[in-house]
């Protein structure tokens, strides 16, 4: 996400988001699917940001980028993490 590189929309990829606790996109989608609306509530529920924070604006990005694709009707297309 450091990268600044912007990469095609891959639904629910595999690519790391936070490397510190091992979290994936994939992880954070299910957990917008599961009710999480804030960066608190992926805190809680997956870790993110609890270790260095570097995931932070990635993890935010990649929810907004959930609540878009799990949107009635919704599907979102994006640069993530730029």
């Amino acid at each position: 996400c450091e990268s600044g590189f912007a990469r095609p929309l891959l639904r629910e990829s595999r690519m790391y988001v936070c490397v510190c606790q091992a979290v994936t996109e994939r992880q954070i989608h299910q957990a917008v699917r599961d009710g999480a609306r804030t960066l608190k509530d992926l805190r809680r529920d997956l870790g993110v940001t609890s270790e260095c924070g570097r995931c932070a604006g990635c993890a935010r990005q990649c929810m907004k980028e959930a609540h878009g694709h799990h949107a009635p009707g919704g599907l979102m297309a994006h640069a993530a993490c730029a």
